[in-house]
């Protein structure tokens, strides 16, 4: 009988993404990992010395599925909404792996200080509400709290609101904060 073919880093780390974004970032242990991969944890550790390595590299993996979806075109004709609106798109199509990145210390990462998407994000605030420097950075984190209140909720079910309830809240808290920023 030939020998078993042998897993790569990158099928480890996909399959580890998988396993996150359908039963929950809980479920990422060697154990599991190998059992979703019909495996032993062999190949897991031949490839990473340990699982906080693993589970480190993953986070970056998630991160950038996170980026391309906030990039994501939305029916809007403001740039800024359609941000809002996409990472609440990606915490409803995305439970798991919102709650992985975005609720959960997984990461170990303060996602505020380390300015996930920032300049990406402050560049259209930039296009859009014409603020520079550190306005726009207070600009970027309020609304990306805001943003993320909302998200919260509606992935843990504790409120549903319509796209249209979501599209007047953040286009209603956007303009309260560049108003505040513009005059401070």
């Amino acid at each position: 009988m030939p020998p078993k073919a042998k897993l790569t880093k990158r099928q480890i780390l996909e399959s580890a993404l998988l396993l996150i974004e359908e039963q929950g970032g809980e479920y990422l242990t060697a154990k599991h990992l190998a059992d979703y991969l019909s495996s032993s944890t062999q190949p897991i550790f031949s490839h990473f010395s340990s699982m906080d390595e693993l589970k480190s590299e993953l986070f970056a993996e998630a991160l950038k599925i996170f980026g391309k979806a906030l990039r994501e075109e939305i029916n809007c004709d403001n740039r800024y909404l359609a941000l809002g609106l996409s990472y609440i798109h990606f915490a409803q199509k995305q439970p798991h792996l919102f709650r992985y990145l975005f609720m959960s210390d997984y990461g170990k990462k303060d996602l505020v200080k380390e300015q996930v998407e920032m300049n990406y994000i402050l560049e259209v605030i930039k296009e859009e509400k014409h603020l520079t420097g550190e306005k726009a950075v207070l600009v970027y984190r309020d609304m990306w709290l805001f943003s993320h209140g909302i998200a919260v909720m509606m992935v843990t079910g504790t409120a549903n609101f319509a796209e249209e309830e979501i599209r007047n809240m953040l286009i209603d808290a956007c303009r309260a904060f560049v108003m505040w920023f513009e005059h401070k």
